[in-house]
């Protein structure tokens, strides 16, 4: 607040030369205990009091003038009308002076005295419990939040702290109303960055006053155009983050396990160079555009990739005639080792035809890599250099025993790509030989539920109401 909007502007003037009883006139009419004293110009020459005038007539000095008894400007305390008032107040009430003129260059256009002071601060008071008074009608509806709930002003004064504000923070509400709160002042505040924004936030974290981590959403109170507090809901979500904490531990403890499993550092490196790519498929002309560049999309996509393996391991499918999971382990390992994509940025819009190279050329490097660098068994390498072939294009060598493991390690791949590029949702149910799988993805065309058995290696697509039957008993545990 500036001491424009509050000052006094009916100013009594007297010029120098005006006798003390012309002065007293002017003062008791505008019913003033001050004149201010002004050349023909109306600049400020000084200050004629109530006490002066007094002084005076005790003093014998009625026929003396204005400029005689008058308190010089070089004397005076002024402020501008720009000053603010708590600036102005801070002169009144240090300097024990009862007025105070406003002057713009030397010439007065107002005054303030501490009565228009303490009028403006009643009215602002009013003014501002009239504003928050509906924050306040519904006590019973506020305490039975299971969210906190703090009403804060435009100067970071506390309306309302319900019970679950209390619970949460560890704050006491008896505290904390009516009182400007150091913790919404501070400078790194949430609140205080809405107040000058005037922009909600959502979903902030921060540390309460016990050490417990909320979530936070704050939206500032408009009224009349002017940003007159804020509203601020919280939740508790300690637990949920030393959970989420907890699994980032876990995954990274999982990566570092499975870093150890790695025959060298140099596989390890290769596949986190390699990157994969989220993107939007376009059906009218067949291009993508890249939405997200995944950096060691490689070694991710083998991680998910062994998941996908431990999971049907659980369902007991590992255990099946003809499935070794040692080689199909070693298999996932190494199936993209030899693996090159291309460098593509967020935005671009390829053909992926044209950029990407022809799944079967780098199954089929992958597996010279995995033979004659690593040693690998014939039938892991085999698994990985026709796991990118259809059945009908195996070569007539192809070992016929490999032939399960084969369509089940194209089913583990395809998954893990929908999990590494998609963030596909998937699920399964084994039935001795027979996989049912779901696989719902961001892209619709790679949606599928089917059932596959990896003896025969018919296929079945689910459709309608029985692709949803099916998926359901897919996605149970």
């Amino acid at each position: 607040m500036l001491v424009q909007e509050i000052m006094l502007t009916k100013l009594v003037l007297v010029a120098p030369e005006a006798s003390l009883q012309e002065a007293a006139e002017k003062m008791i009419e505008a019913e003033s205990t001050h004149a201010l004293v002004v050349d023909e110009l109306g600049r400020l020459l000084g200050l004629v009091s109530g006490h002066s005038l007094r002084k005076s007539t005790a003093d014998a000095r009625c026929d003396s003038c204005v400029a005689d008894v008058m308190l010089p400007s070089g004397q005076m305390f002024v402020v501008s009308p720009d000053t603010p008032v708590e600036e102005a107040t801070k002169i009144l009430t240090e300097r024990h002076i009862s007025q105070l003129p406003v002057v713009v260059g030397n010439m007065p256009v107002g005054y303030l005295n501490m009565e228009a002071v303490l009028r403006a601060k009643a009215a602002k008071a009013r003014q501002s419990c009239d504003l928050f008074e509906p924050y306040r009608q519904a006590p019973s509806l506020l305490a039975s939040l299971c969210e906190g709930l703090a009403v804060v002003d435009h100067e970071f004064v506390v309306r309302e702290f319900n019970p679950a504000a209390e619970r949460i923070s560890g704050l006491e509400a008896r505290k904390m109303l009516g009182r400007k709160s150091l913790i919404y002042s501070a400078p790194d505040s949430v609140v205080r960055r809405v107040l000058e924004s005037g922009k909600p936030l959502y979903n902030v974290e921060v540390q309460s006053n016990n050490g417990r981590v909320v979530l936070t959403n704050n939206v500032p109170i408009v009224q009349d155009g002017h940003i007159a507090g804020v509203l601020q809901t919280f939740t508790d979500i300690t637990e949920t983050k030393q959970m989420y904490l907890a699994l980032l531990k876990a995954r990274d403890e999982l990566d570092k396990a499975f870093a150890l499993t790695l025959p060298d550092s140099r596989l390890e490196q290769k596949l986190k160079s390699t990157p994969e790519y989220r993107d939007n498929y376009n059906p009218a002309n067949g291009m993508i555009e890249i939405t997200q560049v995944i950096e060691d999309g490689g070694y991710l996509h083998v991680v998910n990739a062994l998941k996908v393996a431990a999971d049907l391991n659980e369902k007991g499918l590992m255990s099946l005639l003809g499935i070794d999971k040692d080689a199909l382990v070693q298999a996932l390992m190494f199936h993209d080792i030899g693996k090159s994509q291309p460098v593509l940025n967020v935005g671009q819009v390829v053909d992926p035809y044209k950029v990407f190279e022809e799944s079967t050329q780098h199954a089929a490097r992958s597996a010279d890599v995995a033979e004659n660098y690593y040693q690998k068994p014939a039938d892991v390498v085999t698994l990985i250099r026709y796991h990118h072939h259809r059945e009908e294009d195996l070569p007539d060598c192809f070992p016929r025993h490999l032939l399960p493991m084969l369509r089940l390690f194209k089913i583990i791949d395809g998954l893990s790509a929908g999990l590494t590029r998609r963030n596909a949702r998937i699920g399964f149910r084994v039935s001795g030989p027979r996989l049912t799988v779901l696989e719902h993805n961001a892209h619709p065309s790679f949606d599928r539920t089917m059932e596959l058995d990896l003896y025969t290696g018919i296929e079945q697509v689910f459709l309608d109401k029985k692709q949803r039957l099916a998926g359901r008993e897919a996605m149970q545990p």
